[in-house]
C-alpha cells in the first residue's frame, strides 16, 4: 500500500507542479507585456524592474490558477492511469477505485497547504514589495488604486485622491474644516503627503481661509497635519480584501484597524481564506468520476473537456456566492462554505455512484 501511495501522490505532485509553473509564468509573462507602459511610469522602465515586477506578480496569478491547476493535473493522472489500464490492475490487487482517489488526498493536502500559503503571506507579500519600489509622482494618472479616499479625522473632512506605496506616499490631499454649527472655515489643499512622527508632512500646500469678512488664501512649502492616521490606514481603505492576510481580515472583520468596507465583506473572505483546503478536495472529486466513468465513444480529449466544463462551473457559483456574501445577501459562512459543500456532494454521489456500476 506505501509503495502504491507513494507512486500516486509522485504521479500527481509532478503533473500539479508541471501544470501550475507552466499556466502561471505564461500568463504573468503576458501580463508584464501588456503592462510595460504601467511598469515604466510606476516602477521604473530597465530589466531589474521588469523582473520584479513579474516575480511579485506572480504568486497573485499562481493562487488564482492554482484550483484550476489542481483539476487538470488530477483529469490527466486519472486518466492516464485509465488509458494504460493501471486502473484495472489496481482493482485486480483489490483496490477499488474510491481507495485509488483517497489515496491521493496526502498530495492534495500539501497542495492545500501550498495554496494557502500562497494566497495568505505570498500574495500580500508581492503586493507590499511592488508597492515598496512604487515612484512617488504626485498628481500622477497613472495610480489604479485608491482614487477619491474619504474619511473622517476630527476637526478635518478628508479626501485623498491616489494612495501611494502601502499608504506611505499620498497624492492630491484635501483637509476641509468645519465649526461647531458645521460651516466650512478652511479648506487646505496639498500635491503630496509623506508620514512623520505625530502625523503627515503636507507638499506644495494651498490654505483657503472662508471668512465672509475677508477670505484669503496662503501658499506653503510645506505643513504639518497632527493626526492619528498611518499609512497601514490609507492601505486598508484602498486595498482589495484578497491583499489581506487572515490576521489582517480578522482585525479588519472586528474594528480593530481602519477599513473601508463593511464587516461582513471582511468576514466573507476570511471564511474563503480557510476554505481553501475543503476546494482543493473539490476538485479532485469532481475529476474523479470523469475519469472512471465508463463513456461509450468518450476519447481522453472529451472526458478532459467534460471534467473542465465542472470545474468552470464551480467557479462560477464561487463568484456568484462571493459577490452574494460582499454584497450582504447571505450569510459569509453560507457564501463561502455552500459552493464547496454542494460540489463536494455531487463529486462524491457520482464517484460512489459509478463506483457501483
Amino acid at each position: 500500500m506505501g509503495v502504491v501511495l507513494r507512486y500516486l501522490c509522485r504521479r500527481f505532485l509532478s503533473r500539479f507542479a508541471l501544470v501550475l509553473s507552466g499556466a502561471a509564468l505564461l500568463i504573468v509573462l503576458f501580463d508584464a507585456l501588456n503592462s510595460i507602459d504601467t511598469i515604466e511610469q510606476r516602477y521604473g522602465y530597465d530589466l531589474a524592474s521588469v523582473t520584479r515586477y513579474m516575480i511579485c506578480r506572480l504568486p497573485e496569478h499562481a493562487n488564482t490558477i492554482l484550483p484550476l491547476a489542481v483539476l487538470v493535473s488530477a483529469l490527466i493522472t486519472l486518466l492516464g492511469l485509465a488509458q494504460a489500464n493501471e486502473i484495472l490492475a489496481f482493482k485486480g490487487a483489490g483496490l477499488s477505485f474510491v481507495r485509488i482517489v483517497v489515496l491521493l488526498l496526502p498530495a492534495a493536502a500539501v497542495v492545500a497547504a501550498t495554496h494557502f500559503v500562497i494566497g495568505d503571506q505570498l500574495v500580500p507579500w508581492g503586493r507590499a514589495t511592488l508597492a515598496a519600489h512604487e515612484l512617488e509622482r504626485p498628481g500622477s494618472a497613472t495610480a489604479e488604486v485608491g482614487r477619491g479616499v474619504w474619511l473622517r479625522d476630527t476637526p478635518y473632512l478628508v479626501r485623498v485622491e491616489a494612495v501611494h506605496r502601502e499608504g506611505r506616499f499620498l497624492a492630491d490631499i484635501s483637509l476641509m474644516r468645519r465649526d461647531a454649527q458645521g460651516n466650512l472655515v478652511e479648506r487646505i489643499f496639498a500635491r503630496g503627503a509623506r508620514p512623520e512622527i505625530g502625523g503627515w508632512r503636507l507638499i506644495d500646500v494651498v490654505v483657503q481661509t472662508l471668512d465672509p469678512v475677508a477670505p484669503r488664501s496662503e501658499q506653503l512649502a510645506e505643513r504639518f497635519w497632527s493626526t492619528t492616521l498611518a499609512p497601514g490606514d490609507f492601505n486598508n481603505l484602498t486595498a482589495s480584501p484578497a491583499q489581506f492576510t487572515a490576521a489582517q481580515l480578522i482585525a479588519l472583520r472586528d474594528g480593530q484597524a481602519v477599513g473601508a468596507r463593511q464587516p461582513h465583506v471582511y468576514d466573507t473572505w476570511l471564511q474563503r481564506r480557510l476554505a481553501i483546503p475543503a476546494v482543493i478536495v473539490v476538485m479532485l472529486l469532481l475529476a474523479a468520476p470523469v475519469a472512471q466513468a465508463r463513456m461509450r465513444g468518450a476519447s481522453i480529449g472529451g472526458r478532459l473537456v467534460i471534467g473542465l466544463a465542472m470545474g468552470f462551473l464551480y467557479f462560477i457559483t464561487d463568484g456568484l456566492a462571493l459577490a452574494l456574501g460582499e454584497g450582504g445577501a447571505i450569510l459569509p459562512l453560507v457564501a463561502a462554505w455552500t459552493p464547496v459543500l454542494a460540489f463536494a456532494s455531487v463529486g462524491g454521489s457520482v464517484l460512489m455512484r459509478v463506483e457501483r456500476v
